[in-house]
């Protein structure tokens, strides 16, 4: 009972955590171009991963190298595609198109993880679906819409499932450190080429850039660790419908702080892709309960 009660208290943690990261990256993109951004995500936990490593005596490198270093390229690009949407359109709106993931890491179960998608799953992702076409259904003739921003948060959603069924592929044979590692180590050198090619500043010029960096690092590293700490106590079920909360905590974020439009486009189809996102984490308790009781 009190491993449970710890587990949701770190699982209630982690959402306010990525909310706070992702808000805090939208603020820093007003100061910083993204890969500047994203060096401030990642360095911060190439530093604190292998010490953590070394106090529990875990191994670093992992096994399935080549496996690991795709997974973390490929959430350390979702990232930058993510941070790169919050400069071309409102937050709320790239977090709420981001949050399809469920619905893609569906999609590309079958395929990647090798795990078929249940009957009950499809509505959900359909209905996810239904609510993307609604934020993104041409308002003018000429589809003007739908912009780049849209795109590149979409592209980070599917890159973002994409790293989930990576992670549980790997998960068996690594400890989640490790994975964080990877992570962090292919975020910062996918980050560095650009910075050291580009013309102007590497380094942030401003005391308040600075000061934004600082918060994307440390709201990142609170991010991981309280996830990571829920997972290790309580289903990974449980874990992943509290983290939908992160929604509607940034949406409020961008709606009250930044002045953000909202309207009715936006938020039915956020109805529809939360409750849809929901569903399809719920699926695997409802699953498990259903056999238990047979």
């Amino acid at each position: 009972m009190r491993m449970m009660l710890s587990g949701l208290t770190w699982a209630c943690l982690a959402p306010v955590f990525y909310a706070a990261m992702s808000s805090a990256s939208k603020l820093a993109a007003a100061h910083l171009n993204i890969w500047q951004v994203g060096l401030g995500r990642f360095i911060l936990g190439l530093v604190v991963a292998p010490i953590i490593v070394r106090i529990l005596g875990l191994d670093l490198w992992g096994r399935k190298r080549f496996l690991l270093t795709l997974r973390g390229l490929c959430g350390s690009v979702a990232f930058l595609l993510l941070v790169a949407s919050f400069q071309k359109i409102p937050l709320s709106l790239a977090m709420v198109l981001f949050y399809l993931y469920p619905a893609f890491t569906a999609l590309l179960s079958p395929w990647v993880a090798g795990e078929a998608v249940p009957r009950s799953a499809w509505p959900f992702v359909i209905g996810a679906f239904i609510g993307t076409t609604v934020i993104l259904w041409p308002v003018d003739s000429d589809g003007s819409s739908i912009g780049l921003g849209h795109i590149l948060a979409i592209i980070a959603s599917i890159l973002c499932a994409l790293t989930l069924l990576l992670v549980r592929r790997l998960g068996k044979d690594n400890n989640i450190y490790t994975l964080f590692y990877y992570l962090c180590l292919t975020g910062c050198l996918a980050c560095l080429g650009p910075l050291l090619i580009q013309k102007g500043p590497i380094l942030p010029v401003e005391s308040i850039a600075w000061m934004k960096l600082a918060a994307v690092a440390v709201f990142s590293i609170g991010a991981q660790l309280t996830i990571n700490q829920a997972l290790v106590q309580i289903p990974a079920s449980k874990v992943s419908v509290i983290m939908t909360a992160e929604v509607p905590l940034v949406a409020c974020f961008g709606i009250v702080f930044l002045g953000e439009p909202l309207d009715w486009r936006l938020l039915a189809g956020a109805l529809f892709i939360f409750g849809s996102g929901v569903g399809l984490n719920l699926i695997p308790a409802l699953s498990d309960r259903g056999n238990k009781n047979k």
